[in-house]
C-alpha cells in the first residue's frame, strides 16, 4: 500500500511540476512600431505589483488610466539567484541590458561590463537621462547608468556615472554625490541642488541635479514636496533633440514604503507614477506620437492583497493587506505605448524590456 501511495504521489508531483513549468513559459513576441517614433521612456515603479495599482485607483477614486489601454502581458522577474525573489539590481540589470544576473549585480558579468540600453542609445547619437526619486547610486538608476559587482559599491557606481556620458541625472540629494560635485563639473556637468536652478539650465548642458523633497505630493505626512511629474516634464523637454532620446524614470518609494508595510504612503507614490505616466502620454500627443513608453515594475514588494473597499484601505488595518515585508516572485504588469506586439503574449521575461527598447532605437525615426 505504501508503494502504491508513493507511486501516486510521484506521478502527482511530476504532473504538478509540468503544469508549473508550462505556466511559467515566457514568449518573445515580434514587434512593430510606427515611422514617427523617435524617443523612448522606460517608467519603472519599484515594487509595484498589480494590486498596488488597483488599490491606488480605489484610494484616489480613479476609474481608469490611459496607460491601461496599452497593457501587453505579465512579466517574470526572476533573477539567476535560484532561491527567493529577485532584488532591484538584478531586475534592473535585466531590463537595462537584456541579461539575467544574480541578485546585487549592477550590469556586470563577472569582471566584464554589460552594455546598457543608455550606452547603446548614446553610441547611436541619442541623448540619455536617468530620473529617480531614489539616490543616483540606488540599484535601478545604477544599473541603467553604471556598472558594479555589488549594488552597495556606491563609489564604484558614482565613478562609473562620471564616465557614462549620460546627459541628465536627477535624483535625491546625497552627501557622497555632493562631495564629488567638482568631479562631475570637471567632466562637463552642471551640478544643481534645487528644482528652481534645474529649470534654469539650458538644453545643451549636461546636468546632475541632487534634489530634496521629491517624495509624493499625495503623501499627507510630508510637506513641500516637488511634483515629480513636473521634474519628468522638465527632463523630456531638456533631452529633446533631432536624434531622439532615451530616458529611464523610477518611482522608487513604492518599494521603500511597502518594505515597511506602510500602505497609504506607498499608494501615494503609485499615484505619483500615474501622474508621471499622464505627463509622458501628454508629451507624446503634443509631439505627434513620437515617443515609445514602457511602464512596468522591477518586482512586487509585500505580497499586497486587494482591499474590499476604500474604507478598509484607509482604516488602521489597511497595512495588514501586506502579507510580507520583502520582495515576492509575483509577476508584474507590462504596458507598452507606440510599440505593437505582432503576436499575442501572456508573459515575457524581464529581459524583454531591453528587447523592446533596443527595437525602438534601431527602428526610430532619424533626422
Amino acid at each position: 500500500m505504501k508503494k502504491i501511495l508513493s507511486f501516486f504521489l510521484t506521478i502527482t508531483m511530476i504532473f504538478t511540476c509540468g503544469a508549473l513549468l508550462s505556466s511559467c513559459k515566457e514568449q518573445s513576441p515580434q514587434l512593430e512600431t510606427t515611422s514617427s517614433v523617435q524617443n523612448l521612456v522606460v517608467l519603472i515603479g519599484d515594487g509595484m505589483g498589480e494590486n498596488h495599482i488597483k488599490n491606488a485607483k480605489m484610494k484616489y477614486g480613479i476609474e481608469s488610466l490611459e496607460f491601461e489601454n496599452d497593457f501587453k502581458c505579465k512579466v517574470n522577474t526572476d533573477s539567476k539567484t535560484l532561491i527567493g525573489p529577485t532584488d532591484s539590481a538584478a531586475a534592473a540589470t535585466a531590463m537595462a541590458t537584456g541579461k539575467s544576473v544574480k541578485n546585487k549585480v549592477v550590469s556586470k558579468d563577472g569582471n566584464k561590463n554589460i552594455e546598457t540600453i543608455l550606452e547603446y542609445a548614446s553610441k547611436n547619437g541619442m541623448k540619455t537621462g536617468v530620473v529617480t526619486t531614489d539616490t543616483l547610486s540606488g540599484a535601478t538608476p545604477a544599473c541603467f547608468s553604471s556598472h558594479a559587482k555589488e549594488r552597495g559599491d556606491s563609489l564604484d557606481i558614482l565613478l562609473g556615472q562620471l564616465e557614462s556620458n549620460v546627459d541628465l541625472f536627477i535624483g535625491q540629494t546625497n552627501s557622497e554625490y555632493i562631495s564629488h560635485a567638482s568631479d562631475f563639473r570637471n567632466k562637463g556637468y552642471t551640478v544643481v541642488e534645487n528644482f528652481t536652478d534645474l529649470k534654469e539650465t539650458k538644453n545643451d548642458e549636461k546636468v546632475v541635479a541632487l534634489l530634496d523633497n521629491i517624495k509624493s505630493i499625495y503623501n499627507e505626512e510630508l510637506n513641500n514636496q516637488t511634483d515629480f511629474s513636473e521634474i519628468v516634464n522638465f527632463a523630456t523637454s531638456h533631452l529633446e533633440n533631432e536624434n531622439g532620446f532615451v530616458l529611464m524614470v523610477e518611482c522608487a518609494h513604492i518599494d521603500k514604503f511597502s518594505h515597511k508595510k506602510n500602505l497609504l504612503p506607498a499608494l501615494a507614490e503609485v499615484h505619483t507614477l500615474f501622474d508621471v505616466a499622464n505627463t509622458l502620454y501628454a508629451y507624446d500627443k503634443a509631439h505627434n506620437n513620437n515617443t515609445a513608453i514602457i511602464i512596468t515594475a522591477d518586482h512586487e514588494t509585500g505580497g499586497l492583497a486587494l482591499a474590499r473597499d476604500k474604507k478598509y484601505l484607509e482604516s488602521s488595518t489597511g497595512n495588514s493587506l501586506y502579507k510580507r515585508s520583502g520582495h515576492t516572485k509575483t509577476n508584474v504588469n507590462l504596458y507598452v505605448h507606440n510599440v505593437k506586439f505582432k503576436n499575442q503574449a501572456t508573459k515575457v521575461k524581464n529581459t524583454f524590456v531591453f528587447t523592446i527598447s533596443k527595437f525602438v532605437i534601431d527602428n526610430r525615426k532619424t533626422a
